[in-house]
């Protein structure tokens, strides 16, 4: 059976901003921070850049981007073709405007910089070969839910559409893309994010052990 280590958050942004920088190099590290909704990915990041920027060199630079910026508008995602979990797995991120991101401007020097990447499905075929290094957050997906009900409350949707909406759509275009590309098989890191102040452990590099 496979050992899990739980850890305090903090040790674990420390743990991975040393790992990260012991694996820079002339080039840009590229970091994808996948996983589902819910997760905690895009505040992780921005956690793990504060992390990051004391160690890295003074030439060296923290970029973070969020693919959230690319979804599709919110109307489409409502919309009756966004229905079909195929359809919105497919058509959700603009895949062009996230490669051009990882590439980084022609003028940029990434000389030992890292990139931070968060967001869903970013070990999908079409960008797999963008990361140097993937971390895959996980939850539950009631959790998923439960999170993103309560992220919403204070809009004028009901809970009970958001709920549905998850269940009948985003969950099932989420679990296309697991029986597909299997991220946490994939991924260099995974870390469980049911409590986000201490989270689980369950891989760490590709040998398999916390």
């Amino acid at each position: 059976m496979e050992t899990t280590t739980s850890i305090s958050r903090s040790e674990l942004l420390d743990r991975l901003a040393h790992e990260l920088v012991g694996r820079l190099g002339d080039g840009m590290l590229r970091v994808a921070i996948d996983g589902p909704d819910g997760a905690g990915k895009t505040t992780f990041s921005r956690d793990l850049d504060d992390a990051l920027r004391p160690l890295v060199d003074d030439r060296a630079e923290v970029h973070r981007f969020s693919a959230d910026h690319v979804l599709i508008p919110l109307q489409q995602r409502r919309s009756p073709e966004a229905a079909d979990p195929r359809w919105l797995y497919e058509h959700v991120y603009d895949l062009d405007r996230i490669r051009s991101m990882a590439a980084g401007a022609p003028d940029f020097d990434a000389r030992g910089c890292v990139l931070l990447v968060d967001g869903m499905t970013l070990q999908r075929p079409e960008l797999a070969e963008l990361w140097d290094v993937t971390v895959y957050l996980t939850v539950p997906e009631n959790v998923t839910v439960e999170r993103i009900v309560a992220l919403t409350s204070a809009s004028e949707e009901p809970d009970a559409e958001v709920e549905t909406r998850y269940w009948e759509r985003y969950l099932p275009a989420l679990r296309l893309y697991n029986d597909a590309v299997d991220p946490m098989s994939r991924s260099d890191i995974v870390i469980e994010m049911s409590d986000f102040e201490r989270p689980t452990i369950l891989r760490w590099g590709r040998g398999g052990q916390p």
